[in-house]
């Protein structure tokens, strides 16, 4: 199996509105574009990860404890 320079995003069984949906709300709570992409299509807690946020979580620590 070839291996790509980009990493995939875990497969969790959501929908691509969902996906979409949390990435979102994780940009509006201040994260950038990238690490929202890989946690929305995670299974990690939104609700954590909005809190974290806005607590001032680092993003490099939220990808982090989330991931």
């Amino acid at each position: 199996m070839a291996q790509t320079s980009e990493q995939q995003a875990p497969t969790t069984g959501l929908s691509d509105a969902v996906v979409e949906w949390r990435r979102e709300t994780l940009e509006r709570a201040g994260l950038d574009a990238e690490r929202a992409e890989k946690i929305a299509a995670s299974d990690a807690d939104l609700h954590e990860a909005v809190r974290l946020i806005e607590q001032g979580c680092a993003p490099e620590l939220l990808e982090r404890i989330l991931l």
